[in-house]
Parts: structure tokens; C-alpha cells; sequence
């Protein structure tokens, strides 16, 4: 409290003697006027029912906020200004007030307080001068302007334009143009004040001196404006920042299944990295490289190629932007296109945001002509929408630009989570309040393409779009659109509409029963207080949208719940990312204490908005009803859900068909919160946790009990978890404080699987763990799955495995177990000792297994099973014979974990024990094997976890390795063993071979470990690769391994076998890792911690291993 009085002190002082009297005045009047009106609510609501403290969950999709139809016992509506009776020691069941016993409107406290304000920014609208200041850069503003002028003299502003501006033809012969465009005299105490608008016109933010300083933005008037929302250009505009921006948004959950950006790089600080990549996805794969600077030049490339890697290398030292080539592109007769869709944003943190309906369609060349405009090949969107319901169907077409739409949204909630950040530097003193930019819009330019299945990815956003006139041979169409835009845009934001009543009949209409309104109705149970900033914020969003004009609403609108998600996952990483303390002051101080000139962020209005958005559809929806009943004829809005399809699906329904599954909490009932409570003594405690497919639980679910444990089958790999709070001040979540609070997917590895559950009290800045719930699920192994014991006289049907059904990565080749046909058994092992040791480790093989029938899998003997090749025969070496085969070599380890499993299984059987055991993620050295003979050394790489700008490229890890390893000598006793899961490519293989050669160490011996099976699952924050891209993954590998043979490496295959048995990985959420190092304590004394030994496990890691030990003793 006492921060919140230093900062209105801080705000008083700073206006005149005679302005600081008059406030106090105000102050006092209004005061008095609030006193007498709260008595009059409480006289009024004086013998009125009781209402109960029960606390409901928000209404999901479906439910209409505020249908009075259910009759039920709920707390009245705390947005009419009627305070809450209560009696000790009673307690008596209500009944809501039927809709037609509500008073009018009109009588409400909440609807004068609302009129109050509006009028109040009214006033100050129509007392000042109508004059556009224009600042910036002089060839955008003789480009730009020319469209803004017309716009604002139909709108009756004056312009101070610069002297050196000569006003348009059409404005020089119209006598109101004339008086529009005289010289104005601005005033020069300071740059913040004389005008209504400042118009920036310059490929910059404008908070600088070119348009205005950063200091300058907190001191605008409500009724200014200006079009820059300052820190945009670094976060979306340029090409660099879009990049950057979109690529961190990637770890965000919600948005994982989402991919509404092209993949892209920023070069050359991620040249390395673009690189591997590139040569990973193979030559299938194009990739556009862009010039950072504006209007620069854009060339299609293919680095796999020859031809082109020439041209990709200048790169090494020149910035760049490089984006994948959309696959697949939609194609309008035969030619790619892309939109232009102009999106006006008129408030940041909380958002508003508009899209204008008259976009542009740029006809463009194929890839082999670098994507470049057609010259005069423009459609209207209009022509484009037409195309689209000719060739894809109405229904189909609908959801196309729903999806545009909601690809536009989460791109300006990315971009509004990072503005956070930017916008803590334009306040001076601690205790201000954190800016929120309400005096700022800009009309942005999004460039979208489409693919052929019509799923839209943002490729670029243009803080300045070109606005020039077109005066080429069918221009006018583009000059049209653009002039509209235009106009629309100052439509929109000056527009002096009255809405308080539309605003108060939504807020009266909404059951949420947790927010007050400060100065109306705000208490200290109340978990949100909107404040006057938050309800003007509703006013000039109700406004915008009565005056939007061919403008489309995008956020807030009706179906905004389904962001739900996102909004939540932003807020935890910008919290997370950024270290922020931007939750609002109720959550710290009690809703009483909320400041009434703060305005709450996006998070926090994301219900309200969201309810109030629906009530204004409920309304609309309700009018056209009757004008049908009374014959009138309804619009059709292509775009949005026409009336028909509202009608057929239910009010309230959101986007049909949503690709995006932007919120997995929308549509399923099973995912609904059950009612929630207030009692504090819940706060630790799970009213639900549940599994997908079910788990039998031992114990059964007790909210008391903390531990489970339960037993799955092998063939479960994967299962949804979730829980619910009992609390309504809690939230449960996923394996952290801050993870995922939704339904959300996890890797079962074969063994011990430990699935956490956090409960966090959610009313607090940063999240506090109040309880934890853990389930120990143990997945069985395949061989716990047979029915049979084994026995060696039995007669057994030989059954061949070279890939599973589940995942079949050979487009055309058998899955599943068949039988070898005329083949016993006891032959197979006769034969296989019968075949010559094979020459080389990635010799063609396949799995033999004995089972009673090939067509059941659980029928088979599973611990016999063995991968043999066709034509050869992998050795084991006897621990002696690998000790004189590694005795003075040393091992050089490069790569991920699973090269760090075979390393530990070389130590294990190096020494019969393994005393150290680390599960490193950097430089980890061992000196003390076979008898001090032996040295093994390891680098882990990459290192996916750090941000792109810190990770260390390839060679520098390697330098590490070297320097931190044992003197290596430059012959067969130092062997680097490089290998890794997908990452692994051509380029890594060069890089490697020129290192070693720079550290006059090209004669080592040289062993690449193949690619392997992972990323095979759907869980948060991996990628899950399709069956395409697994299948370009086998292709991949089997060059790799053909290059590395031709370049002087010994090579492991070990991505057919993995992949054959890709259920049988171990806990990870990358079901990449086939081994397991698992304690083993002396059986004498199990709580001795100084003896502790360990054992790799893994048949098939210890397969690959040793194939890999052969390769380095032949």
C-alpha cells in the first residue's frame, strides 16, 4: 500500500500548482458521491437473498457465462454493486434472480461509474485540437504519407507535416484540404503535447529522437496516440528478431503441435548448426535465404547440392536470414502465393488486434526463379477466398482463414510476452507502475503462405507496410486496399461511439464470481479487481468493434478460450525467461490494494475478455433470430461461422475444425476442472489425478496418500496424465512447478517410470509447491510377456524381425515377426558360428527370434532373441582379449548419451566393474582403466538445452575433448568415436576430419556410430517426427554411412536393430536411450555408500557395443 501512495504522489507532482488543487477537489467530490451511492446499492439490495461462497469453475467451451436458464445455487453476480449478507452461525440456500427481476441498466452503480468514465475520455477527446504530428524518416513519410493524409482530413485533422512535405494533388485542390494542411503551431516546452497523434513514419520503433523519446511515452495524455508499439521491431519486424522470436517460442507446450513459423536460423552466429540440419533433412529440403536489411534480396538454396553449398558458405561471415522453403505450397495455376494480410493492433499487454477483410494475394515464381513477385499478377483476398470455395468447398475454406487468423493471433501473443520485457525500461523509479503502451497501434503487414492441405505459416511481419500508390497497369486494385486499410485504421481508433451500456450489460450478464471492480465492488476475496484502465480497455474494445468497419476482430473475440492455454504457458516463460515479477498487485497485496491506474496484462483479463466477448456474440446472435422471425434477410460473414453453421453447432462454439488444437482443455468433457473450493486447508491437496489409458493405482487414489505404484504392459509406450487441485488458489502440474497444468503425454521406458505431480499455490508471483504426488509405474520388458518357459528340446518356429508394424520406416518392406521357413533353432546357432567374422559394422541383418507361432508376439522367447547378419558373424572378445587390445589407446567419446551408454559399457567390461558413473552433459575424463593403460574421454554434443547463441559448434567441442583428454598420438592408439541419435551429418564427418588434421592428428582411428530410433512420441518439448520423417531419417542414415565408409571410418549400424525394437527404450522423453546404468550396493551392507558399484543393462546397447569394440580391435 505504501508503494501504491508514493506512486500517486509521484504522478501528482509532476502537473501544476492549479492542477494539483482541482484533482483534489475531484478527488473529494467524487468521493463523496461514491459514499452516498454505496449506501443507496446497500439500502437497495437491503432483504435480498443470501448467496453462497461456493466457487464454480470458469464456463468452458459450450457453456454460456450467465445463462439464467439453470436454475442452480450460485453467489450473485458481484458486478451489480450489491454487497454479500452474511450471518454467523447461518447459512441459507439462494436462488438467482430471474433476468426480468434485475433492475434497468440504467439504475446500476456499475453502469453510471462506467458512463462516468467514458464521458470523461470523451470530453477530453472533443476538447482538444484534432492535429497529426508527423516525425521520421524523410523518404518513408513521401512514400507513406500521402494515404494517412486523405485518411485523416476526411476525419477533419489538421497536419504538421515536415516543411519540406508538399501536400497530395487531391489535397491541394479540395478548399478543406486546404484549411486541413495550413501551417500549425505546435507548442515547445516539450514533445509530448499539442497534438492528437504522432504519426512515425520510419523503419525504427520511434521511441528514439527520430520520433519520440522513450521517456516521453508513460507522459501521453489518454486521448494521444501514436502508431509505434516500441520494442516490436526487434521481436517481429526484422527479419533477424522474427526469427529469434519464433524459434524461442518453439519450447512453449502449447505450442508444440503448432508450427505457425517456418524453421529458420540466423546467420552466421548459427551457421553450424543451419548446416547439420540442412544435411540431415537431406536434399528434399529448400531453404530461403533472406537479407536482413529491409527490401533486401532473397535467393533459394539447396547446401546438400554443389552447385549451391558454394554460395551457402559466404554466409559463414555475412547475416543472413535462412528459413526452410515451405513444403508443398499451395499453388494457384501452377504458382505459389503468399497474403498479405493487414493486421491493426490498437492495444498491447492486454492485446486488441484487428485484421482488415481486403488483403492482398501476390502471385509468385517457383523456387527455381527464387520466389519473386509476379509483376501485375495481384488478387483482391476476396478473388482468393472464391478460388478456395471453387476448389476446396466453403466448409474447408472457412477453416483456412480461421487458421490465418489464429496463426496471426499467437504470433502477437509471442510477440506481446517478450514486449514485457522491453516495456520495464520506460518506467524510472521501482514503485511506478510497469508501462502497458495504451497510447500506442500499428498497423502491421503479415505475410502468410499456405500449403497444400491449406495449413497457413506466418513467414515475415512489416512494421511499415508499403503504402505507396502502385502505378503500374492494374495497381489500382492495390491502391484500393491499401487506401481502405488506411482509412479503417483511423475510423477505428477515433471514433466517439457511447458503449458504457453494452459494457455494463456484459459485465452484469458473466458468472465470475471471483472479480470485483475497484470503486464499484472489490473485495479481498476477489482474485481479480478490474480497475478504471481495465475498464476503459473494454470500452475502447467494444468501441473499436461497433467502428471496425471492413476490419475483422482477431483478439479479444468470441471464441478467445481457446487460447487459453498459450496465454497460460506465455505468462510461466516470460515469468521464467525473463525473471519478471509482472503478476498483478492483488496477487500480492489483496485485490483492495489494486492500484485504479493499473492496467492488467492479458493473462489476467483472459476470462473476462473471453466471457464478455461471448455475451456481445450471444446478443448478436439473438437480433438476427428475431429479424429472421420478422423476415428480414441475414448476412452471410464469410470467414467467420456464418449464422447458419452458429446455429447448427450452438452459440458460443469457436473455430470448427481447429488444426491448431491450440487448447487440449477445449471441447472434452473428461478435461473439465470439477468445482473447486476456498477452504485453505485443501490447498495441498489432488482432488483427481488421471491416466489415459487408465492405471490401476496400488493404493487406490486417496487425496492423503502421496505414493502409487502400478504395472503396465509392454506394448504401453505412452500415456496422458493430468490432475486437478482441490483448491481454486491451486494448480496442478507436470514434473516442475512450472510445467504443464493441462493433460499432457509421457514416455513409458521398459523398467521403473517416476511420474510427478506438483500442487502449487498459484497466488503468489512466483508458484510455491505446497504438495507433491508421485506414481512409480514399472513397464514390463517384452521377455515378461511370455507364456512359456524355455526349453531347449522344444521345437520352435524361427521368427525374422525387421521393423514393427507400429513404426514401419521401410516404405515397402515386411513388418512384424515371420517365419523363416525350413530352419530349426539349434541350426541357426550352428550356422551362425559356420559364417566368417564380419568386415565391417554396418553389414545387412535382421532379428531371429524362436517363438511356438510368429503371429503371437507373446508366444516368443524374447531373452534368446538375436540380431545376426546375413552373411557374417559379430564376435564378442573375451574381457582378456580386450584388455590387450585397448591396452595405450585412448578413447575419444563425441556425441550424446547413447554414445555415453556404449562408452560405460566398454569401462564395465574394461575393468569387470564400474566404480564412476556420471550422467554428464559436458567434458568427463577417465584415466584409471586397465590397469592405467587404458584412457576414455567424453564430449557431449550438442547441447540442444542451451540457447542457439551459446551452444558450442561442433569443433570447438571437439577442441575441448583434445585438450581436456590425454596426450593423443597421431596413429591407431587414439580412436574418436563420434555418433548420436538424428543430429548427426555429412558436415559433422568434414568438420571433424579438418580439426584433427589442424591438430596434426589425421592418422587416429576414426569410428562414426549410426543414427538411431527416437523422437518417436509426442510429449511436450521434443519433437515428435511423422512417419515421413522417420522414413527420411533410414534414408539419412544409409548415406551417412556409405560417406563415412568412403572417408576412412570404421562405421556401427545400429539404426535397423534400434528401430526394429523401438519399444524396448528406457525412461527418457526422447525413447532414444537403450540402456540403463542401474546401482549396485554391496549385498553385506545395502546402506554402505562408499562401495558402490554400478552395471549397464541393455541387450541391445550392449549388442552395438560390442560390434563397436570389434570395429576398433580388428
Amino acid at each position: 500500500m505504501l508503494n501504491m501512495i508514493r506512486h500517486k504522489l509521484s504522478r501528482l507532482c509532476r502537473g501544476r500548482p492549479q492542477n494539483i488543487l482541482l484533482s483534489i477537489v475531484i478527488l473529494l467530490l467524487f468521493s463523496l458521491y461514491l459514499t452516498y451511492n454505496t449506501q443507496d446499492s446497500l439500502i437497495e439490495s437491503e432483504g435480498s437473498d443470501k448467496v453462497s461462497r461456493t466457487r464454480t469453475p470458469r464456463p468452458m467451451h459450450g457453456h454460456n457465462a450467465g445463462d439464467d436458464s439453470d436454475n442452480v445455487v450460485q453467489q450473485r453476480n458481484i458486478l451489480e454493486g450489491i454487497e454479500q449478507e452474511e450471518e454467523e452461525g447461518e447459512e441459507e440456500e439462494v436462488v438467482v434472480k430471474d433476468e426480468e427481476e434485475k433492475p434497468p441498466i440504467e439504475s446500476t452503480l456499475l453502469y453510471k461509474y462506467l458512463q462516468q468514465l467514458e464521458q470523461t475520455y470523451l470530453d477530453d477527446v472533443n476538447d482538444v485540437r484534432k492535429i497529426v504530428k508527423v516525425k521520421g524518416q524523410e523518404d518513408v513519410i513521401a512514400r507513406d504519407l500521402p494515404l494517412y493524409e486523405q485518411a485523416f482530413k476526411k476525419r477533419h485533422f489538421a497536419m504538421k507535416a515536415p516543411p519540406w512535405y508538399k501536400p497530395t494533388v487531391a489535397n491541394a485542390t479540395s478548399n478543406n484540404a486546404k484549411n486541413n494542411m495550413q501551417p500549425v503551431t505546435l507548442p515547445h516546452e516539450s514533445e509530448w503535447v499539442g497534438w492528437m497523434v504522432l504519426l512515425c513514419m520510419a523503419f525504427t520503433d520511434g521511441d528514439g529522437a527520430e520520433c519520440l523519446e522513450k521517456e516521453s511515452f508513460p507522459k501521453l495524455a489518454n486521448y494521444q496516440k501514436i502508431n509505434r508499439i516500441p520494442g516490436i521491431r526487434n521481436i517481429l519486424w526484422r527479419k533477424d528478431g522474427f526469427c529469434n522470436t519464433m524459434n524461442q517460442a518453439r519450447r512453449i507446450p502449447a505450442l508444440k503441435k503448432s508450427q505457425i513459423s517456418p524453421l529458420c536460423w540466423v546467420l552466421p552466429n548459427q551457421y553450424e548448426q543451419f548446416l547439420g540440419v540442412a544435411d540431415g533433412l537431406g536434399t528434399d529440403v529448400r531453404w530461403v535465404f533472406k537479407s536482413t536489411s529491409p527490401g533486401g534480396t532473397i535467393q533459394v538454396l539447396q547446401p546438400t547440392k554443389e552447385r549451391d553449398y558454394a554460395k551457402v558458405k559466404q554466409f559463414n561471415n555475412k547475416k543472413t536470414v535462412v528459413q526452410e522453403y515451405f513444403p508443398n505450397p499451395l499453388l494457384v495455376f501452377g504458382m505459389p502465393v503468399n497474403i498479405r494480410a493487414y493486421v491493426l493492433v490498437t492495444s498491447i499487454n492486454p492485446l486488441r488486434a484487428f485484421v482488415h477483410s481486403e488483403g492482398l494475394v501476390h502471385f509468385r515464381h517457383d523456387y527455381p526463379r527464387g520466389f519473386k513477385k509476379i509483376p501485375n499478377r495481384t488478387w483482391f483476398l476476396a478473388q482468393f477466398k472464391h478460388f478456395l470455395v471453387h476448389n476446396f468447398g466453403t466448409e474447408a475454406a472457412e477453416i483456412a482463414f480461421q487458421n490465418m487468423e489464429a496463426a496471426i493471433v499467437e504470433t502477437l501473443l509471442i510477440a506481446e510476452s517478450s514486449l514485457a520485457a522491453h516495456f520495464g525500461a520506460f518506467t524510472t523509479h521501482p514503485w511506478e507502475e510497469r508501462y502497458r503502451c495504451k497510447n500506442c497501434f500499428q498497423l502491421l503487414g503479415f505475410d502468410v503462405i499456405f500449403n497444400s492441405t491449406l495449413h497457413p505459416m506466418v513467414v515475415e511481419v512489416n512494421g511499415q507496410p508499403y503504402l505507396q500508390a502502385n502505378s503500374e497497369v492494374g495497381g489500382w486494385a492495390s491502391n484500393t486496399i491499401k487506401q481502405n486499410a488506411v482509412e479503417d485504421t483511423v475510423g477505428i481508433l477515433f471514433s466517439a461511439t457511447p458503449v458504457a451500456k453494452d459494457v455494463a450489460e456484459a459485465l452484469r450478464s458473466m458468472q465470475l464470481n471471483n472479480v470485483g471492480i475497484t470503486g464499484v465492488n472489490c473485495h479481498s476475496s476477489h482474485h481479480l479487481c478490474l480497475t478504471n484502465e481495465d475498464l476503459l480497455y473494454l470500452l475502447d474494445s467494444r468501441r473499436e468493434a461497433i467502428n471496425k468497419a471492413s476490419f475483422r476482430q482477431l483478439y479479444p473475440a468470441k471464441d478467445s478460450f481457446k487460447y487459453d492455454s498459450l496465454v497460460r504457458d506465455l505468462q510461466r516463460f516470460v515469468a521464467s525467461q525473463y525473471h519478471l515479477n509482472d503478476i498483478s498487485p492483488y496477487n500480492q497485496m489483496g485485490a483492495h490494494a489494486t492500484s485504479p491506474t493499473t492496467r492488467h496484462n492479458t493473462a489476467d483479463l483472459q476470462n473476462v475478455i473471453s466471457n464478455v466477448e461471448q455475451y456481445y456474440y450471444r446478443k448478436k446472435v439473438e437480433a438476427l433470430l428475431a429479424d429472421e422471425m420478422n423476415g428480414a434477410s441475414i448476412p452471410e460473414h464469410f470467414g467467420n461461422r456464418t449464422y447458419g453453421a452458429s446455429r447448427r453447432s450452438g452459440l458460443g462454439d469457436g473455430a470448427i475444425n481447429n488444426m491448431f488444437n491450440l487448447d487440449p482443455l477445449f471441447g472434452d468433457p473428461k478435461y473439465d476442472r470439477p468445482p473447486c473450493n476456498d477452504d485453505p486447508a485443501t490447498m495441498p491437496f489432488l482432488s483427481a489425478f488421471h491416466f489415459d489409458p487408465p492405471l490401476n493405482l496400488t493404493p487406490t487414489f486417496d487425496p492423503m496418500v502421496t505414493e502409487y505404484e502400478a504395472t503396465v504392459p509392454h506394448d504401453m509406450v505412452l500415456i496422458k496424465v493430468w490432475g486437478f487441485a482441490t483448491s481454486c488458489d491451486s494448480e496442478a502440474r507436470l514434473e516442475d512447478k512450472l510445467g504443464a497444468s493441462r493433460p499432457s503425454n509421457y514416455t513409458l521406458g521398459v523398467g521403473e517410470n517416476r511420474i510427478s505431480m506438483f500442487v502449487v499455490d498459484i497466488t503468489h508471483s512466483e508458484p510455491w509447491v505446497s504438495n507433491s504426488y508421485t506414481v512409480n509405474v514399472y513397464r514390463q520388458s517384452v521377455e515378461e510377456g511370455e507364456e512359456q518357459v524355455w526349453e531347449d528340446d522344444q521345437p520352435h518356429h524361427v521368427c525374422s524381425l525387421v521393423q514393427d508394424c507400429d513404426l514401419p520406416f521401410i516404405s515397402d518392406g515386411p513388418c512384424g515377426l515371420n517365419r523363416v521357413l525350413d530352419v530349426r533353432w539349434p541350426d541357426v546357432i550352428v550356422d551362425q558360428q559356420k559364417l566368417p567374422v564380419c568386415e565391417s559394422g554396418n553389414s545387412p541383418g535382421r532379428w531371429l527370434i524362436p517363438c511356438s507361432q510368429c503371429s503371437n508376439k507373446s508366444s516368443c522367447y524374447w531373452k534368446e532373441a538375436r540380431w545376426l547378419p546375413y552373411d557374417c558373424r559379430h564376435q564378442i572378445l573375451p574381457r582378456q582379449q580386450l584388455r590387450q587390445c585397448l591396452a595405450g589407446k585412448d578413447l575419444l567419446f563425441i556425441g550424446d548419451s547413447t554414445n555415453r551408454g556404449i562408452m560405460y559399457y566398454i569401462m564395465e567390461q574394461l575393468n569387470g566393474t564400474l566404480t564412476e558413473w556420471d550422467k554428464t552433459h559436458n567434458i568427463k575424463v577417465y584415466s584409471n582403466l586397465n590397469n592405467n593403460q587404458t584412457s576414455v574421454s567424453f564430449a557431449y554434443y550438442p547441447q540442444f538445452w542451451l540457447p542457439a547463441g551459446e551452444r558450442p559448434v561442433f569443433d570447438k567441442a571437439l577442441y575441448e575433448l583434445l585438450k581436456h583428454s590425454k596426450a593423443a598420438k597421431n596413429n591407431g592408439d587414439t580412436v574418436v568415436v563420434v555418433g548420436g541419435v538424428h543430429w548427426l551429418a555429412t558436415h559433422h564427418l568434414n568438420v571433424l576430419k579438418q580439426a584433427l588434421k589442424r591438430k596434426g592428428l589425421s592418422n587416429v582411428k576414426l569410428v562414426m556410430k549410426g543414427l538411431g530410433a527416437g523422437f518417436h512420441q509426442p510429449v511436450d518439448g521434443i519433437h515428435c517426427l511423422t512417419m515421413g520423417e522417420q522414413r527420411k531419417v533410414f534414408i539419412h542414415n544409409t548415406g551417412l554411412l556409405d560417406y563415412a565408409s568412403n572417408a576412412g571410418f570404421e562405421v556401427v549400424d545400429t539404426f535397423n536393430m534400434t528401430m526394429a525394437r523401438y519399444k524396448d527404450f528406457v525412461q527418457g522423453k526422447c525413447a532414444c536411450h537403450f540402456h540403463k546404468v542401474e546401482e549396485v550396493r554391496p549385498t553385506d551392507d545395502p546402506d554402505d555408500d562408499d562401495n558402490i558399484l554400478y552395471h549397464v543393462t541393455g541387450d541391445i546397447n550392449s549388442l552395438y557395443s560390442e560390434i563397436l569394440i570389434n570395429r576398433i580391435c580388428q
